[in-house]
């Protein structure tokens, strides 16, 4: 697949025709139209609750204050080739395109490093880097998504700083249930998805198959199509869930995608910038987790959880005039191998009805490979994550919850490739939380927390094919976070706001080295410190409308060498908002209206004219507008759906990173069948 195809308009039939047989014939996007959960439950279980084919990595409900859940009816409506396309629709949340084309996740402003997501529990941020990229991750086998904002518990593990992301699998209805979808649009778009579910026995099985493949997508304002924006990309995905014992449950994960991909270069340094392309990206993650009641009376739950991870990626960076050619010996081309293993393992024990104390274990062992020439030497590296955590819970009166958390984190790196070797880090985590029931659905609460994060093997090592000097003596970052906020409920209405202050110590950010090569070094940083406030509301004046708005206020500085916070951090907005309005249900005409704000932030900037600056680059607000419209049949126990889709209505110009546009206006029409 090369990176510049070009499909005249005519060739657009045939690739129609091909995806509406495809739609009648396989079974894609799995669930039901819609898996009955509302978009923003704000209530929590008391105890553990293993949903149904989600694997837990966690031994305790997390509070549901700062937690956003929305259904797989609401997911569907984006139309998303993969998670990338998804996480603009929590809150504090935004998406960006990096110069190595990866879609990063940042809640609440912070780097992506501080924030974790899972696959129906089971990690994926890769250890290697300590991110993941949202667009190598498919959507199929029909799904929900949650968000969890702030450190709300240590129990979602270690590396959750900011917030996490959760794509977990839709509620299944009863009985068996399959789904097909179709999409095409605009630059070769191609989207297949197809899944299906029932009860084998007693298990309950679904799995998904999609396919996503595009030439390209366009620059605003009529700048042609994007150099090097092509993507060839498929996955299989396998989920199977079974009761054990009384009460107990045994869920089970298997996953595998692969893809091909280019990297679209900083378009203001010219032949500077990174010419790069993914000719292989591979990823195969299996998991299992058990929840167990140990007691007749049940005073004690066990969870386990373990997962298996296996990633290779190639990364060719000759450039356009060398990404056909043989390869040479010599030749920069890069090939990475990891091998990763997860495991928790937690018990809870309720004293009583209010009061329960849980212990939890979460382990991480990771195996990096690295060659960075063809025939070169194979460089390893490795580290272990280690993080202890106890937590209590407890219903002192009547309305009033207090959680108490204490935990440990290790880490330790055994193989550093060619680099100097590294003693081991350690670091304390703690997290107070008090919450006040005011009414049905309305409270208030108010929480204290600390945990840190050790730099990541790349961020220690990696020097990124010459963009980056390798810093072994990184320091951890630490961040303490203070949070209160209030959620309230009146009839259709939701209303949730929070004010937070975070205080990262020794923030890793990169800092364009003097010496006028246009690299970079990450460096601990004095002090970050970051206030915000959010706003989140939502309202439902009948069943077919819903209205949505979020908006967060950020104001991020960095500490200078005479304790004033006057320096700009890098990649942090002064502001995200959402605003979104839907009509229609399954039947009928339908509507989905989406405006996306972000705010002015600065970016690093390699081409020299940011210096003044420190190497940021100034980029400015922007709102890009989405519209849906759709139209349903039900019938025969079956619901079809067509659907127009125009991203970018007004053809936006917006920016992810200095030098880096997003697409401009893309249209595609899809068409869906739900059985």
């Amino acid at each position: 697949m090369g990176p510049n195809r070009t499909i005249p308009a005519k060739a657009l039939v045939p690739r129609l025709i091909l995806g509406l047989l495809a739609v009648a014939a396989v079974p894609a996007a799995a669930g039901p139209a819609s898996d009955g959960a509302p978009d923003y439950p704000d209530t929590a279980s008391a105890g553990m609750v293993l949903p149904d084919l989600v694997v837990s990595g966690e031994a305790a409900s997390p509070p549901a204050a700062g937690r956003v859940v929305l259904s797989s009816f609401r997911v569907d409506l984006e139309d998303a080739a993969t998670a990338a396309d998804l996480g603009f629709l929590l809150p504090s949340t935004r998406v960006g395109v990096n110069s190595r084309g990866e879609s990063m996740l940042m809640i609440r402003g912070a780097p992506e490093r501080h924030v974790q997501t899972f696959l129906d529990g089971i990690p994926l941020n890769l250890p290697w880097d300590e991110r993941v990229d949202l667009g190598s991750i498919p959507v199929t086998g029909g799904l929900r998504l949650e968000g969890r904002r702030g450190l709300a518990s240590l129990l979602e593990g270690p590396g959750v700083l900011a917030g996490s992301v959760r794509l977990e699998a839709a509620v299944p209805a009863p009985g068996p249930v399959s789904r097909m979808r179709a999409v095409l649009g605009e630059g070769g778009l191609t989207r297949l998805d197809a899944s299906a579910g029932g009860d084998l026995g007693a298990w309950r099985v679904g799995g998904g198959f999609s396919w996503n493949d595009r030439d390209s997508w366009p620059l605003p304002a009529g700048g042609g199509d994007r150099f090097n924006s092509d993507l060839d990309q498929y996955a299989v995905l396998v989920r199977a869930g079974r009761p054990v014992g009384s009460g107990g449950r045994l869920n089970l994960l298997l996953t595998r995608w692969h893809e091909v991909r280019g990297v679209p270069p900083e378009l203001h340094l010219g032949n500077a910038a990174r010419f790069w392309r993914y000719p292989v990206r591979k990823r195969t993650l299996g998991g299992a987790s058990l929840h167990l009641p140990l007691s007749h009376g049940g005073d004690w739950d066990l969870a386990a959880m373990v997962a298996a991870d296996f990633f290779t990626q190639e990364i060719d960076p000759r450039g356009p005039d060398g990404w056909d050619a043989p390869l040479s010996p010599g030749q920069d081309y890069e090939y990475d191998k990891d091998r990763t293993g997860h495991a928790m393992l937690g018990a809870t024990h309720w004293f009583s009805d209010t009061l329960r104390l849980t212990l939890q274990g979460n382990l991480r062992g990771t195996r990096h490979r690295e060659t960075l020439s063809v025939g070169g030497p194979e460089l390893v590296y490795a580290q272990y994550l280690l993080a202890v955590v106890t937590e209590s819970e407890w219903r002192f009166a009547p309305g009033w919850t207090a959680r108490l958390g204490a935990g440990w984190d290790h880490a330790a790196t055994p193989d550093t490739g060619d680099k100097p070797g590294r003693g081991a880090d350690d670091a304390e985590a703690w997290n107070l939380r008090l919450e006040k029931e005011l009414g049905t659905g309305t409270g208030m609460y108010a929480s204290a927390s600390r945990r840190s994060r050790f730099p990541s093997l790349r961020e220690l090592f990696s020097g990124a094919l010459g963009k980056f000097v390798p810093n072994p003596d990184l320091e951890p970052e630490r961040q303490d976070l203070l949070e209160t906020g209030l959620t309230a409920r009146a009839g259709a209405g939701n209303l949730t706001t929070a004010l937070f202050l975070q205080n990262l110590h020794g923030g890793i950010e990169k800092e364009k080295l003097p010496d006028g090569s246009g690299r970079f070094m990450r460096v601990n940083r004095t002090r970050i410190r970051v206030r915000g406030w959010e706003i989140i509301g939502t309202l439902r004046p009948g069943s077919d409308l819903s209205f949505t708005l979020q908006h967060t206020f950020l104001w991020a500085r960095v500490e200078d060498a005479e304790g004033n916070f006057t320096g700009r951090a890098e990649d942090r907005p002064d502001y995200l908002s959402l605003a979104s309005a839907r009509w229609g249900g399954d039947a009928g005409p339908g509507a989905l209206v989406e405006a996306i704000l972000t705010g002015p932030r600065w970016s690093a900037d390699a081409s020299g004219a940011s210096d003044a600056t420190g190497g940021l680059m100034r980029l400015p607000a922007a709102v890009t507008w989405n519209l849906r419209l759709s139209w349903g049949w039900t019938g025969a126990g079956r619901t079809t759906t067509a659907h127009l889709r125009i991203e970018n209505l007004f053809d936006t110009e917006a920016w992810s990173q200095a030098g880096l546009p997003e697409p401009g206006r893309v249209v595609s029409v899809g068409l869906g069948l739900a059985l």
